[in-house]
């Protein structure tokens, strides 16, 4: 790509930012904007597309054995929920054991450590790392055909302090449902999360839906680095639900209408730190699967 066509690509990025205080996200992805120089488009522009090493994502999986997919459709067979209870089907996991079980898929493992301790799976992502755009992250799944239902306790933390919460750049986990389309050659993204986290300022529980690789972004405050979050899918709506942890009244994040969503989709944990310095260790709780009969089954 020549300079020129590099500065006008952040320039127009700039201008698509969808939230405030993304300064941070632009200056990673586009340093040489922000540091006034051409001579960074030569060779010290680091991105987070780059493909790593077999060694690195060896390293990243050290902990936890399982099977890594990239850039290519998932192979797992999908499981059709039918009338299952709304609570409880054999898709989910509360992580007791020493590995993560067979039955998981992992995406882009390679931008975080994945292990399982004290009975939660632990995610903990690497620096630079971002679900925006056409950018991805760890993503660990299960495909699910149909009507949905998935909810887990998410604790993001320091990875350094893990009685603390994190307080510095975009760093979240949460849960993710995404089209397996995504990773055909040549596709663009297209998905539906729910993440709680530190969103710039303050923490968030930070909701986003991605269409043909273009992100929509709600971040409101949320007192705590913890929440119990859902995605329930009714048809074409994904409604996304958080409430504290100890709590029973679940509050409505955001629902999205999304026919162009395949019936089968890419539903787990996912974690992410953009920033330079990443200190997440994203927890899950557990992970349960269930099936909604109708809309009101998702705030119960």
């Amino acid at each position: 790509m020549r300079t020129s066509d590099s500065v006008g690509t952040a320039v127009q990025a700039l201008r698509m930012l969808p939230c405030s205080g993304c300064g941070e996200w632009a200056r990673a992805r586009y340093p040489i904007v922000f540091a006034g120089t051409l001579a960074l488009a030569a060779g010290c522009r680091r991105t987070i597309e780059h493909t790593p090493s077999e060694d690195t994502r060896a390293e990243a999986l050290t902990t936890a054995p399982v099977t890594i997919e990239r850039d290519v459709p998932s192979s797992a067979p999908a499981t059709e929920l039918g009338s299952a209870s709304p609570h409880a089907t054999g898709l989910s996991d509360d992580f007791s054991g020493s590995k993560l079980d067979a039955s998981w898929s992992v995406l882009f493992g390679e931008t975080s450590k994945i292990a399982l301790e004290g009975g939660a799976l632990q995610l903990t992502p690497r620096s630079n790392t971002v679900w925006f755009h056409a950018d991805r992250s760890v993503l660990v799944h299960k495909r699910v055909t149909g009507d949905f239902m998935v909810t887990s306790g998410v604790r993001a933390r320091k990875a350094s302090q893990r009685d603390r919460p994190v307080d510095v750049g975009y760093q979240f986990g949460g849960l993710i449902a995404r089209s397996p389309g995504s990773d055909e050659p040549g596709a663009k993204e297209n998905h539906v999360f729910v993440v709680v986290g530190y969103r710039g300022e303050f923490l968030s529980v930070e909701t986003k839906t991605t269409q043909a690789g273009h992100s929509q972004v709600e971040g409101p405050k949320w007192p705590s680095s913890d929440a119990v979050l859902r995605i329930c899918r009714v048809g074409s709506e994904l409604h996304l639900y958080k409430r504290a942890i100890g709590a029973s009244v679940w509050e409505k994040a955001a629902s999205h209408t999304r026919p162009d969503l395949p019936r089968t989709l890419q539903v787990g944990p996912i974690a992410y730190a953009f920033h330079h310095a990443a200190d997440l260790r994203a927890s899950f709780d557990e992970v349960t699967f269930g099936v909604p009969h109708s809309a009101a089954d998702c705030a119960r």
